[in-house]
């Protein structure tokens, strides 16, 4: 029996490319080194972990929310006696205060201010006159 012999093939060295020719191949299909892929992976997989964890707490935020009303509804009109027609009166007062109140905290979002407390700090620093002014 004859042996077959293996051909060896040798690996040509990768062609020197000019920063013309390099743009060029950029500009194509982007391709990224399989380390740098295998890296994304994990951190996505880590994404994917939180964010199934933020799901579930959010739910649970959701129960516990439902589970409050319920109990301050019974107590309203069982405990407390009050009529149902000032119980809705009271939840829509309630949830339109809730709007505002929100609303308001988007535009000191958007606008970058600072929430009321600090306000009164920074107020009465400007009312304080400067000292330079004192000793003249």
């Amino acid at each position: 029996m004859k042996k077959k012999s293996k051909k060896i093939v040798k690996k040509k060295a990768p062609k020197k490319t000019s920063a013309r020719a390099s743009k060029k191949v950029s500009k194509g299909k982007a391709t990224a080194p399989p380390m740098d892929l295998e890296y994304l992976k994990t951190h996505i997989d880590k994404i994917w972990e939180q964010v199934s964890e933020a799901n579930d707490r959010l739910q649970d935020l959701e129960i516990q929310s439902n589970l409050i009303t319920r109990l301050l509804t019974t107590i309203c009109l069982e405990y407390l006696e009050m009529k149902e027609e000032d119980f809705s009166a009271l939840i829509r007062r309630i949830e339109e205060e809730a709007v505002e109140d929100s609303q308001i905290l988007h535009l000191e979002h958007l606008f970058s201010l600072e929430p009321e407390k600090n306000k009164s700090k920074r107020k009465r620093k400007k009312k304080d006159p400067p000292e330079d002014q004192e000793s003249a």
